[in-house]
């Protein structure tokens, strides 16, 4: 149930803190930047603009030759290399923060893309609403049973633009939103009930009003099952399902065959140890990227056969993890885990 209401006298928030990553890539066994490398990164830099920085966390990386220690070691003096040529140009120190990976995180068959350092910036932008004039939205959650208002975590995902997450509280009332864009889908999840997802309607931007009101209800379910698939791998940073996943999502699909009736959640993991360097960006870009990576596996058992009714799919960041302080591969895999659950209606 959806509802559209004119609202008045509310003002947006015109700037925030956003992030992107970018790229720096090494020779065989070096940690020197070239000069082409260097060029890349300033530019990168200038185009962001100065001023606008506020952190920057490298990451060092290599790819599988030699010993574990070496690579750490190299890694290191990578993330170092990438540092000292920021200080050179300018950037406070205070801003940097490093961390070495070694060969840990292979993002590829070509050993050259693996010789690396990830640069993830942290910026200040200005976030005004594409839209003109600027409009907003406020989401009210509901139980659909009892048709009382309860709390839940709102995803707003513009689509080719940003995912950004808020949430409503025991009055089912979410603060009001700017949209960016008029291609959004909103999501309200709630443990223990199904998630409702909406598309902003074609044209409605265009009614006259500057905030559009909307009441969701989510249903109330019992868990009847629940399944972890640990062998479901994504590459690094993304949210691109690897081909050895193929057994595991063949095992998922056949747990839906066999509970034609049952509503199924997807609920995709993160590996995010608990004394790596966080801040207030990398906890929004990890609840955006396992909540990406659900839905590609709620996309492929759509495009398997099952009907979207029956799926929901929800983001956990690395709230769950099984191991807040892996000390393996082993145990890494396991905190990236997909776990499904089947569910019924209440």
């Amino acid at each position: 149930m959806f509802s559209v209401f004119v609202h008045s006298s509310i003002s947006a928030q015109l700037y925030s803190l956003t992030g992107t990553e970018f790229f720096v890539y090494f020779d065989s066994d070096s940690y020197t930047l070239s000069s082409k490398q260097e060029q890349k990164l300033k530019e990168k830099l200038f185009a962001i603009g100065p001023s606008q920085i506020k952190e920057i966390y490298i990451e060092g990386h290599t790819d599988s030759f030699a010993s574990d220690e070496y690579n750490l070691q190299l890694a290191a003096n990578r993330a170092n290399s990438a540092t000292q040529y920021l200080l050179e140009i300018g950037v406070p120190q205070r801003f940097i923060k490093t961390e070495s990976f070694g060969e840990s995180q292979l993002i590829s068959e070509l050993h050259k893309d693996n010789r690396r350092a990830r640069l993830y910036i942290v910026y200040e932008t200005d976030n005004r609403s594409s839209l003109d004039p600027p409009k907003f939205i406020v989401i009210t959650t509901i139980n659909k049973k009892t048709k009382k208002p309860m709390a839940a975590t709102l995803g707003f995902d513009f689509i080719d633009k940003e995912m950004r997450f808020s949430s409503t509280d025991a009055s089912g009332k979410s603060p009001a939103f700017p949209l960016l864009s008029d291609k959004l889908e909103v999501v309200a999840s709630a443990d223990r009930f199904l998630s409702a997802y909406f598309n902003l309607p074609e044209g409605i931007i265009d009614q006259p009003v500057d905030t559009l009101f909307y009441t969701i209800e989510l249903s109330p379910v019992t868990i009847t099952g629940k399944f972890t698939f640990n062998s479901i791998f994504f590459f690094t940073d993304s949210d691109e399902i690897k081909p050895e996943s193929t057994p595991e999502l063949h095992k998922l699909l056949a747990v839906l065959q066999r509970n034609q009736s049952a509503h199924i959640e997807i609920q995709g993991h993160m590996n995010f140890p608990i004394d790596r360097h966080n801040n207030s960006i990398q906890r929004k870009w990890n609840m955006e990227l396992s909540y990406k990576r659900a839905k590609a596996i709620n996309d492929y058992l759509v495009k398997s056969g099952v009907k979207q009714h029956r799926l929901t799919y929800k983001g956990m960041s690395n709230f769950r993890m099984k191991f807040p302080l892996p000390g393996n591969k082993q145990e890494e895999d396991q905190n990236k885990r997909v776990e499904v659950y089947t569910l019924k209606e209440i």
